[in-house]
């Protein structure tokens, strides 16, 4: 078995930033299936109330608002005030969100 050497160690160790600490973050919000779900609601029907996203999870209304709470949090998600209703939306501005949107979409079509 080949042994790396100090200096390769350290070339390798150069690959890692901050960025990985807020990805791995980014996927342990996702790991929540029901985070997952908003996010791949939203993902398919960028307006969508709180309360029509807690009837297809079939979940209460404050469970609901707490996932979108933490995936909030997590720089996945902003919100939209209209009136009395709020609308989750997805931040595309975050890089990670985009890339999982597209990983979503061609999943789904594969899986056709």
């Amino acid at each position: 078995m080949y042994m790396l050497s100090k200096k390769e160690i350290k070339e390798n160790r150069k690959i890692f930033s901050e960025t990985d600490k807020s990805m791995a973050a980014s996927f342990k919000v996702l790991s929540d299936v029901n985070r997952y779900r908003i996010f791949r609601i939203l993902a398919q029907q960028p307006r969508i109330s709180v309360s029509n996203i807690a009837r297809i999870l079939d979940i209460s209304l404050p469970l609901t608002s707490q996932h979108i709470k933490i995936l909030m949090h997590a720089n996945l998600l902003q919100k939209e005030k209209e009136g009395k209703k709020i609308f989750p939306k997805l931040e595309h501005g975050n890089p990670f969100v985009q890339a999982v949107v597209k990983t979503i979409q061609e999943t789904l079509k594969l899986m056709k």
